[in-house]
């Protein structure tokens, strides 16, 4: 590895774009469906919930619109990742999904 690549920020720029890859499809699959309200702390248990299953991010956001808990907003997904953050203790494989990866 290069001296001036810090493996810190490689990880922060890898979830960047997984989350911007994430809301791609986010948007594809919301325009597909009919959208419900902002729920956050829904939309973190449900993403938990598939991770646990074996499900893929993408997979798991899936889930997510067809529980109505997501509005197809960016400030949603920010409220989603922000609620992941205090819930991570509850829901470990959310916040390391939308954090860490």
């Amino acid at each position: 590895m290069h001296q001036t690549h810090d493996p810190t920020k490689m990880r922060a720029l890898v979830g960047l774009l997984l989350l911007s890859l994430a809301l791609t499809v986010l948007s594809s699959a919301a325009r597909a469906l009919e959208l419900g309200s902002c729920e956050p702390t829904k939309a973190v248990m449900i993403i938990d919930t598939a991770l646990g299953e074996g499900k893929t991010l993408q997979q798991a956001m899936q889930m997510m619109i067809k529980a109505k808990v997501f509005d197809g907003s960016k400030a949603c997904i920010t409220f989603i990742r922000e609620t992941s953050m205090s819930m991570r203790d509850l829901y470990p494989r959310a916040f390391t999904s939308l954090w860490m990866n």
